[in-house]
């Protein structure tokens, strides 16, 4: 017998909605995209319950898919830059890019590390304005796009390469296909059917079974889609050498 040699593909949310209905029971499994009278109502639903599940996948950190490297042109003498509204956050160190490597950005020479600091150090920094290669930054999350602050206030027209949290994509066009691998999609489906099962109010003993579905789901998303670069494990203890850490 011969494979077909063209791979699977991610369906389209309508898809994966339609599915999730079906799984929850609402919808008889020979119904298609479009069957039921009210399928425009439940289709406009089942986008917002998965924007809102994706939204809240994303935030696990263990999935590299929604983590991106994001380079950010400096201005010299400017310490403070909005970045992009699909950013929720910066991953650990940045590395500062010297401006003599312009426009490269991936093979440069003399990148240095760019450290995040709290709040409360920024604010206790005797001397804001001082300029030179930046060596930390600090991020305002009080409004709608992330505000970053670096220290010392770049003295060139430099880079800073971060690893980058993204927002993931709308899923409110149901013929667009979900923004997830397409391994994820029966996490998906089981997810979405939960929630179409809560919002209906089924019975407790059948929405705790699809529950338990979806968590098995789940963790064989984080099994698979985990980094599994092996952590760094630094030692810093007192020496009898003049106060030195190691």
């Amino acid at each position: 017998m011969a494979i077909n040699a063209i791979p699977s593909t991610v369906p389209t949310i309508d898809e994966v909605i339609l599915d999730s209905y079906k799984k929850a029971g609402m919808l008889p499994v020979e119904y298609g995209i479009g069957s039921d009278v009210q399928w425009t109502a439940k289709a406009a639903h089942g986008r917002r319950t998965l924007n809102r599940l994706l939204n809240q996948m994303s935030t696990e950190k263990f999935f590299e898919y929604f983590v991106n490297l994001d380079v950010l042109d400096l201005v010299a003498g400017t310490h403070q830059y909005t970045l992009d509204a699909d950013i929720l956050n910066i991953v650990d160190d940045g590395s500062y890019i010297p401006a003599s490597n312009d426009p490269e950005e991936e093979e440069t020479q003399g990148e240095t590390p760019v450290k995040p600091m709290s709040a409360f150090r920024w604010n206790q920094l005797s001397s804001k304005g001082s300029q030179g290669t930046p060596v930390l930054y600090f991020i305002e999350r009080n409004q709608s796009q992330i505000i970053l602050r670096l220290w010392p206030v770049p003295s060139e027209a430099g880079k800073v390469r971060f690893r980058t949290h993204r927002i993931p994509g709308s899923s409110s066009t149901g013929s667009d296909n979900p923004d997830f691998k397409r391994h994820w999609e029966q996490w998906a489906v089981l997810a979405l059917a939960y929630e179409f099962m809560t919002d209906g109010s089924m019975p407790i003993e059948e929405r705790q079974l699809m529950r338990s579905d979806r968590d098995r789901a789940f963790d064989l998303l984080k099994s698979y889609d985990t980094n599994n670069t092996p952590p760094e494990t630094r030692f810093v203890h007192t020496t009898p050498w003049g106060g030195r850490r190691f």
